[in-house]
């Protein structure tokens, strides 16, 4: 995806390359590729640093605990210590319907919510606005999401940013009992 923790080294290239902007045929063209090699733990280790720079501390009352993809990477690439001294950026609320709660202080601006929206909806009323550092998810004109796809949304952010406002802090999802939906009617 966009975060770009998919990167690997491809032979006789001078950095690592983004693995789900190319196309297989190329890469078995162009040589090797190594999906482990030290240049490729070191420029996951960057760009998962780059990541949490703005990204609060908050996993013990996020509603993604458990199920977090940033916390996974984090504890297999993270650092013990951080380097960046600045202030984290920090997002006002805002309301874009009565069934998604967006906290646009835990988005990495992945851009998958906006992915889904575009691929399964007719309307999409929601993206990135500004640029840099201002980036954010933001819905457009102040429309709000109001269609039967949210949840798929929601399923696709992988650290939080979106989440159900009418399921928000009732379980955790080691709490929940496992369900079979692919079980056949009888």
């Amino acid at each position: 995806g966009n975060c770009r923790m998919c990167l690997v080294e491809l032979k006789n290239s001078p950095k690592p390359i983004v693995s789900c902007a190319m196309n297989a045929k190329s890469c078995l063209t162009n040589g090797d590729v190594y999906t482990n090699s030290p240049l490729v733990k070191k420029a996951r280790e960057n760009v998962l640093e780059f990541l949490l720079l703005n990204h609060p501390l908050d996993c013990p009352v996020c509603d993604q605990a458990g199920e977090c993809d940033l916390q996974n990477l984090s504890f297999e690439h993270g650092k013990l210590q951080q380097r960046f001294i600045e202030e984290k950026r920090v997002f006002e609320p805002e309301d874009i319907g009565d069934k998604i709660q967006l906290h646009m202080n835990r988005c990495i601006v992945c851009q998958r919510c906006v992915e889904v929206a575009d691929q399964l909806t007719d309307g999409r009323v929601h993206g990135v606005l500004n640029r840099g550092d201002h980036s954010q998810i933001s819905t457009c004109v102040s429309a709000a999401i109001d269609n039967e796809f949210s949840g798929n949304m929601i399923d696709v952010c992988p650290v939080g940013a979106l989440t159900d406002k009418t399921f928000r802090f009732k379980s955790r999802v080691w709490f929940n009992k496992p369900f079979n939906a692919h079980r056949e009617c009888t």
